[in-house]
């Protein structure tokens, strides 16, 4: 099964992005792809019905890739509180059935988390029950920032002890001309402190759009594919 679970720390660390773009790269090269958000933090209004911004992005990236949501929630807050005050009951049995309906659908299929494993979805739940539920290794995408580093560990460290599967980690917006040391020796303090792989180094794209054609470009050069899905990718000979 090449089935994995993205996970981020923070807003902002570009799982999305980097989501959008490995199922963009699988799809074309012939995997029936789909990406799955069981639950869509901040999602925008539409008329009648709320819809999700991360998975029109990863629309935008390829029509024909597979995508659902299971909850949506509009407010930008954690998902434990909408849940207590709209009574709002999150279910992995039923984050499970609509996970088992794509994976009959597709080759691989990236579910996306909607926040940080830690964070409480009510209260028995936590995100980090999901990947756990499903089966599914993760794979942490982090954005390094001076001082950020124990930040990262801790959550990274602490899916271990939970059980998770880590399959690597994927480092976003990596500048090699930054002057903080920190910063520079970001992938090897990940590795030496979590034993987890770096298995991906993005480019900072600050100040830059990230169009389809570079983003692709950045990931099929940046990330090891055939290590983020443990399997073989004979089209990757072609790049």
């Amino acid at each position: 099964m090449n089935n994995i679970f993205i996970s981020s720390i923070n807003n902002g660390d570009g799982k999305t992005v980097i989501s959008a773009g490995v199922a963009a790269i699988m799809q074309s090269f012939g995997y029936k792809t789909g990406v799955y958000k069981p639950i869509q933090i901040g999602a925008s209004e539409q008329g009648d019905y709320l819809l999700s911004h991360d998975l029109k992005f990863v629309k935008l990236l390829d029509p024909y890739i597979l995508t659902h949501c299971t909850y949506m929630i509009k407010e930008k807050v954690s998902p434990s509180v909408i849940c207590e005050e709209k009574k709002l009951d999150i279910s992995l049995e039923e984050i499970n059935t609509d996970y088992s309906l794509l994976s009959k659908k597709t080759d691989t299929l990236i579910v996306e988390a909607p926040c940080g494993l830690m964070i409480p979805l009510n209260k028995s739940i936590f995100t980090y029950h999901i990947p756990l539920e499903l089966k599914l290794p993760t794979v942490f995408v982090v954005s390094p920032s001076t001082n950020s580093i124990d930040h990262y560990l801790t959550e990274i460290n602490a899916a271990k002890t939970f059980g998770i599967n880590i399959r690597g980690v994927i480092i976003n917006k990596f500048s090699v001309y930054s002057e903080s040391k920190e910063i520079k020796t970001f992938p090897s303090l990940i590795e030496k402190y979590s034993d987890v792989k770096v298995i991906g180094l993005i480019r900072n794209f600050k100040g830059k759009t990230v169009n389809s054609s570079t983003l692709i470009n950045e990931i099929l050069n940046g990330i090891d594919l055939e290590d983020l899905f443990k399997m073989k990718i004979s089209k990757l000979n072609l790049y």
